[in-house]
Parts: C-alpha cells; sequence; structure tokens
C-alpha cells in the first residue's frame, strides 16, 4: 500500500519536459494565412517566441521570430518596426549561412519597402534575387520573381514585369503551389488590364479567386475581390466596382490589414466621384486620408531611414574589417621577404634610395597632373550627359503625356463612332477599322520609343524581352506562319546603349514584317548568337525571295542597312526567286 502512494505522488512531481525548440518552431512554422488573418494578436506571441529562442542560444527560431514578426508589423501598418525587425532575420540569417531563409528576407523587405523608397525596394529585391538564382533555390524565387514584377509595373515597365510574373507562375505550376499561384494569375491579369485587355484578364481573375476560395484563404480573397474593384472601375463601371471594393474592405477591417483598407477607402471614393455623390466620395476619401496620414508619416520614414542606415553602416564596418584582415596578412608576408632579402641588397638599396626617390616623386607629379586633367574632363562630361538626360526624359514624358493621350483620345473616339452608329456603309466601316489599328499601332510604335529614350543603357535581358514581346505579337497576328527565336544564353551579360539597342530591335522588327507582308513566309529562324568582338543577328525566311539585281532596294531594307552601320555595325542580304531571304548583322561592341 505504502509503495503504491509514493508511486502516484512521484508521478505527479515528475512531468514529462517539453522541447522548447519544438515549441518555438511550431509558432514559426503557422501558415501564412494564419498569421495574416490573426496579425493583431500575434505581435507580442512572435516577440516572447524570439525572446524565448535568445535565453537557449537557438540563433535560428530567434531569427525566424524576426521574420515572422516583421510580417505581422507590416500588415499591422507599423513600418518602423516591419523595417527594424525584417533587418534582425537578415542579420542573424547571414550570420548563420542560411542563405535561402537570406534570399527569401532580402525579397520581402524589398517588396514591402515599394511604396516608400523604391530604390531601396529595388536593392533589396535584386540581393535577395540574385542569392536564389546562384545557389538555384526554388522556394525564395516563387515570391522574388513575382515581387520583383510588381516593382517593375510601378515603374510602368509592362513588359518586363510580363516577363517576371511568367517566370513566377511557371515555377509555382511546376511544383502546385496553390497558395502563390493567385498571386501571379492576377498579376498577369492586372498587366492585361493596364493594357485595356479586359477578355484576357476576366479569367484570370475568377481562377485565383476559385483557388483561394477552395484553399479558404482569406487574405487571398481580400486581395482577389480588390482585384475585380479595378477590373470594372477601369471599364469605367462603378457601380460593381463599389460592390467589390466594399467586399475587400470588410475582409480588410476584419483581418486588421491596414494598407487594403486605405486601398479600398479610395477605390470607393473614386467610384462615388464617377456616379456623382459627392457626399459618399468625401467620406471615403476622408477616410482614406486618415489611414494614409498613418501610414506615410515623417516619423515612421524617418526611423525606417535611420534604421537602414544603421544596417548598411554594419555591413560597411564588416567588409572594413575583412579587408583589414587581408591586409595584415598580406603585410606580413611581405615584411618575411623583405627580410630575408635585406641581406643580400642593403648596399644596392641604400646606392639606388636618392635617384629612385627622385624618379618617382617626377613620376608622381606627372601622374598627378594627368588625373587632375582626367578628372576635370570626366566631371565635364558627366555635366553634359545629365543635361541631355534631363533633356530626354523631359522630351519622352512629353511624348507619354500629350501625343500617347491624343492617340488614345483617337482610338476612343473612333470606337464610339462605331458602336454610337448603325454604320451601313462598309467602305467607312474599314476605313474607322484602318484608323484604330493604325494608331494602335503608333502607340506601340511610341512606347518602344519612349522606352529607348528612357534608358542610358540597356540589358541584353531587357532587348530579349522586347523582341520576344513583338514576335509573340506577330505570331498571334499571323497564325499561319511559325517563327521560330533562338538567343545565345551567353548574351545575358552584356550591356548595350540605348541606341544600339533600338537599332537592332527596329532592324529585326522590319526584316520580319517583310517576311510576312511581302515574302509571304511559312517559316522564320531569328539566330542570335555571342561572338569573339560582339554578336551576330540572322533573320532567315522560307518565301518567295527576289532578285537582287532586278529589285530597286525600298525604304525598308535601306533603313534597316542604314541603322546597322549608324552603329557601326555590318548589314548583308542574300536572297534568290524562289528560296528565301537571309539578313545577317554583325555588331561589333
Amino acid at each position: 500500500m505504502m509503495n503504491w502512494v509514493i508511486y502516484i505522488v512521484f508521478g505527479l512531481l515528475v512531468q514529462p519536459q517539453v522541447n522548447p525548440k519544438k515549441t518555438i518552431d511550431a509558432l514559426n512554422q503557422m501558415p501564412y494565412e494564419q498569421k495574416v488573418a490573426k496579425a493583431a494578436l500575434l505581435d507580442k506571441k512572435f516577440l516572447e517566441n524570439a525572446q524565448s529562442a535568445h535565453k537557449i542560444g537557438y540563433t535560428l527560431g530567434e531569427a525566424e521570430s524576426y521574420s515572422n514578426l516583421s510580417l505581422i508589423y507590416y500588415t499591422q501598418g507599423k513600418y518602423a518596426l516591419d523595417v527594424q525587425y525584417s533587418l534582425k532575420a537578415i542579420a542573424l540569417f547571414d550570420k548563420l549561412h542560411e542563405y535561402e531563409k537570406l534570399a527569401s528576407a532580402y525579397g520581402e523587405l524589398g517588396y514591402r519597402m515599394k511604396r516608400r523608397d523604391m530604390k531601396s525596394a529595388q536593392y533589396y529585391m535584386q540581393k535577395g534575387k540574385r542569392i536564389a538564382e546562384d545557389r538555384k533555390f526554388t522556394q525564395p524565387l516563387l515570391g522574388i520573381y513575382n515581387n520583383y514584377g510588381v516593382l517593375k509595373e510601378m515603374q510602368q515597365s509592362l513588359d518586363s514585369a510580363l516577363y517576371y510574373y511568367q517566370k513566377g507562375l511557371e515555377l509555382k505550376e511546376s511544383i502546385h503551389d496553390s497558395l502563390g499561384l493567385p498571386y501571379s494569375l492576377n498579376n498577369i491579369a492586372g498587366v492585361h488590364l493596364l493594357r485595356g485587355e479586359f477578355a484576357r484578364a476576366k479569367p484570370l481573375f475568377e481562377r485565383a479567386l476559385d483557388i483561394r476560395a477552395r484553399r479558404k484563404d482569406q487574405a487571398g480573397i481580400m486581395e482577389s475581390y480588390s482585384c475585380f474593384g479595378d477590373f470594372y472601375l477601369m471599364q469605367n463601371q462603378p457601380k460593381p466596382a463599389i460592390v467589390w471594393y466594399q467586399k475587400a474592405l470588410e475582409k480588410a477591417q476584419e483581418l486588421g490589414y491596414i494598407d487594403f483598407i486605405q486601398k479600398s477607402h479610395k477605390a470607393i471614393s473614386e467610384c462615388y466621384e464617377i456616379l456623382g455623390n459627392s457626399a459618399l466620395a468625401l467620406k471615403h476619401h476622408q477616410a482614406y486620408s486618415q489611414f494614409k496620414d498613418s501610414l506615410v508619416n515623417t516619423q515612421t520614414n524617418d526611423k525606417i531611414a535611420e534604421l537602414e542606415v544603421r544596417f548598411q553602416t554594419n555591413e560597411k564596418e564588416k567588409e572594413i574589417v575583412q579587408h583589414k584582415n587581408e591586409l595584415l596578412e598580406k603585410n606580413i608576408e611581405v615584411k618575411n621577404a623583405r627580410y630575408q632579402m635585406a641581406g643580400l641588397g642593403l648596399v644596392a638599396l641604400f646606392v639606388s634610395l636618392l635617384g629612385f626617390l627622385f624618379y618617382r616623386q617626377q613620376k608622381l607629379k606627372i601622374r598627378q597632373q594627368q588625373q587632375e586633367f582626367e578628372l576635370k574632363s570626366a566631371i565635364a562630361q558627366i555635366e553634359t550627359q545629365n543635361q541631355l538626360q534631363e533633356q530626354r526624359l523631359d522630351i519622352s514624358r512629353d511624348l507619354h503625356d500629350n501625343i500617347g493621350a491624343q492617340l488614345t483620345f483617337i482610338i476612343s473616339s473612333v470606337d464610339n463612332l462605331k458602336y454610337a452608329f448603325d454604320i451601313q456603309n462598309p467602305k467607312l466601316s474599314s476605313k474607322l477599322n484602318n484608323i484604330s489599328a493604325f494608331t494602335q499601332s503608333t502607340i506601340v510604335e511610341l512606347r518602344d520609343t519612349i522606352w529607348a529614350m528612357n534608358s542610358n543603357d540597356l540589358t541584353f535581358e531587357d532587348l530579349r524581352v522586347r523582341m520576344m514581346n513583338f514576335i509573340e505579337k506577330a505570331q498571334s497576328a499571323q497564325e499561319q506562319t511559325q517563327i521560330i527565336f533562338e538567343i545565345d544564353s551567353k548574351l545575358d551579360a552584356l550591356v548595350l546603349s540605348s541606341v544600339l539597342g533600338m537599332n537592332v530591335y527596329r532592324t529585326m522588327q522590319e526584316a520580319v514584317n517583310n517576311a510576312i507582308k511581302y515574302a509571304h513566309a511559312r517559316q522564320i529562324q531569328i539566330q542570335i548568337k555571342k561572338t569573339s568582338a560582339g554578336f551576330e543577328m540572322k533573320i532567315i525566311d522560307d518565301g518567295q525571295g527576289f532578285d537582287l539585281d532586278e529589285v530597286v532596294r525600298g525604304n525598308g531594307l535601306h533603313n534597316m542597312q542604314k541603322r546597322i552601320e549608324q552603329i557601326g555595325g555590318t548589314f548583308s542580304l542574300d536572297t534568290q526567286v524562289g528560296n528565301g531571304t537571309q539578313i545577317s548583322l554583325s555588331i561589333h561592341l
């Protein structure tokens, strides 16, 4: 009897030990949807989690807690705290060499800073992208490609944005990422909206909402509601837009998502303004202003800047310490070598020292004068380039704001004429269609011109995206013609001047148009290969060809040759009747 009592008492006193790391990890691994949905309540939990991890020396758990805490504060609209804990997490991931988590943390920080500091946002996003691509990490790239596309879209680079959205979508589909897939679908649809391609946008929005509804992803459903509001507002249908924005606002208020509360109020205010309901427009605009002031106040921005400077300073100090250690090691090696040679060269060194010092002094003086002259020349050149760049930006802005708006007005006016009047005359209807098509083509040409004017230098990646976009449109317009595009991957590292890149692009565009329009080609091959001096491009078609001796070169062929020769390249044309045409360009860099 006594033994039985002792056994029970001992069992009550000795409780099973819980592994503290598992408790910390369990909170850190909470699904993303739950973290966003319960953001208003989780800040204290993750802060306590980080403190517990720090006490037991569990640095990885501490870093992940800080990363989660930054997401919670971002959702709450506390942006200074978001940046503070993001940078803490990044420092710990870097210290632990957890490069996959480090890439994700950089990408998330870049995305969250997009509306406050685009320059810093790009810096952090590119840093995360570089780490993930160099080390072939799939998981971080799921978010980074999509979010990098958002930054490009905010900078009006729609072709680049669509390129990265498509890369993110392909990656997510390959691993069946049902959480991230709707974000890519909505972003691609958003680009179609900006281009006025509403029929292509709607099924993508519907697919994204369907996936989120099946997952019961409340934060995602909120974003999809807002996307449908944008869909109707951009078609000038404010009433259905209000319904969707109101649903998004209710979800955002339920989740405590400040950024979406602000966005929804602003959008609803714009809708009521279109409807002429000034009272409700004012009400929602006042609500938007209230949240806007809380999002971008001077104190918050100053705090974020202070945190960034502190972080960058720490990074620089690490580099300086590392550099000093390397210099110290080199100095030790040099000293040892000097000691070994000292006995043998002491007398010769003393005799030649005076002559060497005099020669060195004269040489340094000449070099200093030369450097001063080069510096003055460089400063003058930079000032000239800056003035030219400002003029180019002013011209491109005027083209976009004035000519672009006027061309868009022409298209809208033609469309209104077609739908407002029952036009029975086929010639008049055809003429209106021709005017609309020509104006749309002019807008595309205008975009290309503005794109080139806004860039001093272009990467080959930018040029490739432009070419692929043009080929895709040409293929869809002429389905019976097959266009094969091959490009050497070694060219990605090349940087081209905007003039060179634009002339190569225009030449390719003219050659493909000629092959389709005049040669009636069934297949067109575009090959771009790297050479020792630069690169070469060939456009080969199987069209009807022509006799060089009998055909007078028109403006198209003449312009292509002139463009290539203007940038110091060589242009050649090889064609025979019935045997197609080959155009070859050789560009020297």
